[in-house]
């Protein structure tokens, strides 16, 4: 099993704030696969059904999205909401979650944020935050692997990211120095 400490830094994600004061994570990933392909992967319900099962979506700005995150989940089970921006190849926002594609010299940039509000968690907002970076690392491994062709449900990991520093992230008394 891979140790979230064995993962190249540009991979591990950020934590920062809009311009509004929220919390927010974002992954920057660089992938060999044209905008088109990578749009088709985020878009395409069968290909969903391969990286992000519970994601549905109306393909149209104003349509609706639903989201059934499995297993152990440790944030809501079910998120829903409005379509705020759909524009293929290039953008796609969700609620809280954006998906935005720029052409590369080699493919295509994928930036994906999503901005923390769950304000009735229990939880502080370093868990929080540790439980939101797994849950999309998780996600967007699947979906290079999806690209890929190599999608393997049983060996995507889902790290533990109480285990290392991530910048931006709010503390805790308890996380490592």
């Amino acid at each position: 099993m891979k140790n979230i400490r064995e993962v190249p830094t540009d991979r591990l994600g950020k934590v920062g704030k809009t311009d509004t004061g929220d919390t927010l994570v974002e992954f920057v990933r660089v992938m060999p696969y044209s905008l088109d392909q990578v749009w088709h992967a985020i878009t395409d319900a069968d290909s969903l059904a391969s990286w992000f099962p519970g994601f549905q979506l109306e393909h149209r700005q104003g349509g609706a999205f639903n989201i059934w995150f499995g297993g152990d989940c440790n944030g809501p089970a079910h998120v829903s909401g409005i379509v705020e921006v759909y524009d293929p190849p290039n953008e796609l926002r969700c609620g809280s979650m954006r998906w935005r594609l720029e052409s590369t010299p080699g493919g295509c940039q994928l930036t994906f944020t999503d901005i923390l509000r769950f304000k009735q968690d229990h939880r502080s907002d370093y868990e929080i935050s540790n439980s939101v970076l797994a849950g999309w690392h998780f996600y967007v491994d699947r979906l290079e692997e999806s690209l890929a062709g190599t999608v393997n449900p049983d060996d995507t990991i889902e790290y533990d990211y109480s285990q290392i520093q991530v910048p931006g992230r709010p503390v805790s008394e308890s996380a490592p120095g």
